[in-house]
């Protein structure tokens, strides 16, 4: 599958899109993440998730595949969240406390 280079889990929910340049420089958005991406399954219960901005949300849209997206939300900062698929949409579900 073609995905975005994406430089891996941020500080918080920032944007982990990496930009290239014409100049060859490679730099990551600084952005804020305003998109949780359910990129692909690795396994019976992970997913593969990352947050992009709405920028890059855009590009995303126009030439990767994905699974599901959903806004970033309260719970899909939390380390232990799980992905929930419905037929209403996809959320973030943090474990009870």
């Amino acid at each position: 599958m073609n995905f975005p280079e994406y430089g891996g889990p941020g500080d918080g929910d920032g944007c982990g899109v990496v930009d290239h340049h014409p100049d060859g420089t490679a730099v990551r958005c600084a952005e804020a993440g305003a998109w949780h991406i359910a990129w692909e399954h690795e396994g019976p219960d992970e997913i593969r998730t990352s947050f992009v901005c709405d920028g890059h949300m855009e590009t995303v849209r126009a030439a990767h595949p994905y699974l599901d997206r959903h806004p970033v939300g309260p719970d899909c900062t939390h380390p232990r969240t799980r992905w929930v698929d419905s037929r209403i949409g996809a959320w973030c579900r943090a474990p009870a406390r």
